[in-house]
C-alpha cells in the first residue's frame, strides 16, 4: 500500500501512476513494469527493456480471460461459436481500437523514422503488453476483472458481436478471384490438446504463408486463418446480421 501511494503521489513517475490507475482502476506497484509497456522496440532494442515480451505474455493472458469469460456467459453454445467470437474480441482491429480508445500510443515512445508497417498495430500491440504488466504486478483474477470491468463493459460490445456473422473463408476467396491469386489451405499441425484432435492450418497466398488459424476442427482452423489472413492483409471485410 505504501509503495502505490508513493507511486500515485511522491514518484517522479506519478503521472504515469495516475494514467495507469485510470484506466485500470487501481494504483500500479510495480511501476516499472509499466514504463516498460510503453518502450517500443524501434527505440528500445534490448528485449530486457522493451514491450515485446510483456505483449507475448499478455497476449495469452488476454486469451485466457476472454474464452473463460465466453465460456461461462454462454454456457449451451458450441466450441466453434466461442473461438469464432473470441477471435472476433482479440483480433488485431478490436485491440487497436482498444489501445486508441485509451490513449495507449499517446504514452507511447517510439521511433517514428523507423516504423512503417508496424504503427498500424501499435495500439493493439501496446494494449497486450498492458495486460502482461498488469498480470505481473496483480495476479490472474485481478487482470480478469480489469478486464471485464474496464474493456468488455466499456470497450467491446460482446454481445453485438455474438449477433453478427462473417464468413471470412468467402471473403478471402472474393479477394483472391478479384486479384487473380492462388489459395491454399495447408495442415501445418495436428495435435492434442485436452484430450481432442487440435488443428492447426496454415494460409498461402501464391505459395506465401499469410497467416495461421487453429482449432478443434479443420472448418472452424480455417475459418480462423481466413480471418487472420484478412487482418494480415488489411483487407475489408462485410459483416452481416445473423
Amino acid at each position: 500500500m505504501i509503495r502505490k501511494i508513493f507511486n500515485l503521489y511522491l514518484s517522479s513517475d506519478k503521472q504515469l501512476a495516475q494514467y495507469i490507475k485510470g484506466i485500470t482502476g487501481f494504483a500500479p506497484s510495480k511501476l516499472y513494469l509499466y514504463k516498460q509497456v510503453f518502450q517500443h522496440r524501434s527505440k528500445f532494442s534490448d528485449p530486457k527493456t522493451n514491450n515485446e515480451r510483456l505483449e507475448l505474455l499478455g497476449d495469452s493472458i488476454l486469451d485466457a480471460i476472454i474464452c473463460e469469460h465466453l465460456y461461462k456467459k454462454y454456457p449451451y453454445k458450441e466450441e466453434g461459436f466461442i473461438t469464432e467470437l473470441r477471435s472476433k474480441i482479440v483480433n488485431r482491429k478490436s485491440l487497436n481500437e482498444v489501445g486508441q480508445r485509451l490513449g495507449l500510443t499517446d504514452q507511447l515512445n517510439y521511433n517514428r523514422k523507423n516504423t512503417n508497417d508496424i504503427s498500424k498495430d501499435m495500439a493493439g500491440n501496446t494494449f497486450e503488453a498492458l495486460v502482461g504488466a498488469v498480470y505481473l504486478d496483480t495476479n490472474f483474477n485481478d487482470t480478469k476483472q480489469f478486464i471485464q470491468k474496464r474493456i468488455l463493459q466499456n470497450l467491446i460490445d460482446v454481445e453485438e458481436l455474438s449477433q453478427t456473422n462473417t464468413d471470412y473463408k468467402s471473403q478471402i476467396f472474393h479477394y483472391i478471384q478479384r486479384e487473380g491469386k492462388t489459395i491454399e489451405f495447408r495442415l501445418a499441425e495436428e495435435k492434442s490438446k485436452s484430450k481432442r484432435v487440435y488443428f492447426v492450418i496454415e494460409l498461402l497466398i501464391n505459395g506465401e504463408v499469410i497467416a495461421q488459424g487453429e482449432g478443434f476442427s479443420k472448418k472452424a482452423a480455417e475459418q480462423n486463418a481466413a480471418m487472420n489472413s484478412i487482418n494480415a492483409l488489411g483487407i475489408k471485410v462485410e459483416v452481416q446480421a445473423k
